[in-house]
């Protein structure tokens, strides 16, 4: 899964860590960020079937992403950097951030700035509104089509009733 590479936005993003919940998925994409790198956490669910078909499907799992070029170097940062939390550990981590996000020392609560994960989702957003005016522009270019030929009818020949 680590190293796998999907399309987001039409650009090419590397899975740089698989995280069993969000909170944890997070941290890591906090500590990429303050080493200047653009990360973003993406919940299995939010992909879709890209991801399924690899294989990682539980509820509850997250990636963290970034750009294909920024990729090794993150993945380096990233086996230097973090613990990967297991069995027991792994609770216990659960259970002191589900009571204090920030109690892995990672997240900082008081944060109100908007993050990447934030702009791509209005960007997103953004996008999916582009998507509805160009199919209501189709749909108006197939209305007046529509109209032309209804004129062209009328002009044709003398209206029966």
């Amino acid at each position: 899964m680590k190293g796998t590479t999907v399309t987001l936005n039409g650009d090419p993003w590397t899975v740089v860590d698989v995280a069993p919940a969000e909170p944890l998925a997070e941290m890591v994409a906090a500590l990429l960020e303050e080493e200047g790198y653009v990360a973003v956490v993406r919940g299995i669910a939010l992909l879709g079937d890209t991801l399924a078909h690899l294989g990682v499907g539980a509820a509850g799992v997250s990636v963290v992403l970034v750009p294909e070029a920024d990729a090794e170097a993150a993945l380096a940062l990233i086996d230097a950097t973090v613990t990967d939390y297991e069995g027991d550990d792994l609770e216990d981590a659960m259970a002191r951030l589900a009571d204090d996000p920030a109690a892995l020392g990672e997240v900082d609560p008081d944060d109100d700035e908007p993050d990447d994960d934030d702009e791509l989702r209005a960007l997103d957003t953004l996008e999916a509104e582009v998507e509805e005016v160009d199919e209501a522009d189709e749909e108006l270019g197939s209305l007046d089509a529509l109209e032309d030929e209804v004129e062209d009818l009328d002009t044709d020949g003398p209206a029966r009733r």
